[in-house]
């Protein structure tokens, strides 16, 4: 599992028994390749967890022509596209979130999991309704992990508009792009093939905070999200990899600062966020 990531991506691991291992990334694109997946596996390897971060895209069949199943984190990856496929469809299960924030976002709390496997699929709702199939036999200790109806139809009413806002998010990175925002700054690169719907538009600089600071100066949220990866929080001590052995996951952590992205953004608001950010930086 990646270690720049949001922390349940690697929570969900140790409850299984299971031992996380941290691979790196490529801090241009915030992804893990193959490559680095291959870097950290051993014949004890059960299973990879690839997540598609801020929307762009994992290389999933890359991984699983290594010879484990994938599970796909796909929290951020609503309505982006991948050249082998969309997002949730790639791997052996994936997971999906539908927190308010996200590009598909519920009233409240709620998620997903999408499998191609019937029998995957079976015991994941059996699970989900603590580990029974009948409300009165219960085969395994399972979960209330239900989503509940009023948030199933929010999203059923707002899933025919998530094309369109996928589309408006990518809009909004071109235009950050077309405005030379990369010259002052590094814009995130998208994966091969990819057609990222940005959760979040995060961008390289060399101070983060400072850049923030002045940012808010001048009425613009920005943020740095995981300025402390997953291996290095405290209850991840006990499967810590050596200090500088992911190298794309410290700079990443050192350097990103998420910029104002979303479905509604009006180029004036680009406009004047890449403004403020030369302002800044000059």
């Amino acid at each position: 599992v990646p270690s720049f990531s949001y922390y349940a991506s690697a929570e969900a691991i140790p409850p299984t028994g299971a031992v996380p291992v941290f691979c790196d990334i490529d801090p241009a694109s915030y992804i893990t390749s193959a490559d680095q997946v291959k870097a950290v596996m051993t014949p004890q390897t059960k299973a990879v967890i690839a997540v598609h971060l801020f929307g762009n895209i994992a290389p999933v069949a890359e991984i699983e022509a290594l010879g484990v199943p994938v599970v796909e984190d796909c929290a951020q990856a609503a309505g982006s596209a991948g050249q082998d496929g969309n997002p949730g469809a790639l791997g052996t299960i994936a997971s999906h979130s539908f927190y308010p924030s996200k590009n598909l976002g519920a009233f409240g709390d709620g998620g997903a999991i999408t499998t191609s496997d019937r029998e995957l699929a079976e015991r994941v709702r059996m699970l989900r309704f603590h580990g029974s199939r009948d409300r009165v036999n219960h085969e395994e200790i399972g979960f209330n992990s239900r989503l509940d109806e009023i948030q199933a139809a929010v999203l059923r009413i707002l899933l025919p508009q998530l094309p369109a806002w996928a589309a408006h998010r990518a809009a909004a990175a071109s235009r950050y792009e077309e405005l030379g925002l990369g010259r002052l700054v590094t814009l995130p690169q998208a994966t091969a093939g990819a057609a990222p719907a940005w959760h979040l538009f995060v961008v390289g600089t060399d101070d983060p905070d400072q850049l923030s600071q002045q940012l808010a100066a001048s009425g613009i949220q920005s943020r740095g999200y995981y300025r402390r990866p997953i291996h290095e929080q405290p209850s991840m001590s006990s499967w810590r990899p050596a200090t500088g052995s992911l190298p794309g996951t410290d700079e990443a952590a050192r350097r990103h600062l998420a910029l104002p992205i979303s479905a509604t953004i009006s180029d004036e608001q680009i406009e004047q966020v890449v403004t403020a950010v030369g302002a800044a930086l000059s």
